[in-house]
């Protein structure tokens, strides 16, 4: 085997790993900039990263990237989530972590894929009773929220490992109820509170 022949394999090799690197792009971008650079460059836009950005309303921009695995959206002044968000049909996790939230937002759960939700430190006061057309959900964090309603439908999520509902006012009857609807879940809950609650 000649130089040239040696040359032309160690080219050819280069494409390949070139090839499948930009078909399994696991950057995180931090900006819609950056993910749209990337974008052009013909790369697969899989996470985002827009926490801290001080975001009242998701830019439109956003939608560009439908490939999207993971969207984080923790530690802004978010009151809502559009309904687009439903367009990410391979989203499997979304946070949105100290946001101001004040409901679930509802149109997650037109996206089957997702295995993860975060919505911890909102003021969220209710879980929506079709929680279950979740049927790959294995992680739901409602910690610190508002939340006064847990649907019996949890119950019927076969993919559900863990309810994260540290620092959610909870009676002890309250408690007791919800670990006897899901006894094979792991629940993460705070001391029950001796308070009583407006119906």
């Amino acid at each position: 085997m000649n130089w040239r022949s040696i040359l032309f394999i160690v080219f050819i090799s280069s494409i390949e790993i070139i090839s499948i690197a930009a078909q399994t792009n696991t950057q995180v971008y931090t900006s819609l900039k950056a993910a749209t650079e990337a974008h052009e460059l013909g790369l697969t836009v899989e996470i985002i990263d827009l926490s801290k950005k001080k975001l009242k309303v998701l830019p439109e921009e956003l939608r560009e990237f439908n490939e999207i695995i993971e969207l984080t959206l923790n530690r802004n002044k978010l009151q809502e989530i559009p309904s687009w968000i439903s367009e990410f049909t391979k989203l499997e996790v979304f946070r949105a972590d100290k946001n101001n939230l004040v409901e679930f937002p509802i149109c997650l759960l037109l996206i089957p894929s997702l295995k993860e939700i975060h919505l911890g430190d909102n003021l969220i006061d209710a879980i929506p009773i079709d929680i279950d057309n979740l049927r790959n959900l294995e992680t739901l964090n409602m910690w610190s929220n508002l939340i006064r309603q847990f649907p019996a439908s949890l119950s019927d999520m076969d993919s559900l490992r863990t309810l994260d509902l540290l620092y959610v006012d909870m009676t002890f009857d309250e408690q007791r109820w919800l670990i006897e609807l899901l006894p094979e879940i792991e629940i993460e809950m705070s001391d029950p509170c001796r308070c009583t609650f407006d119906d």
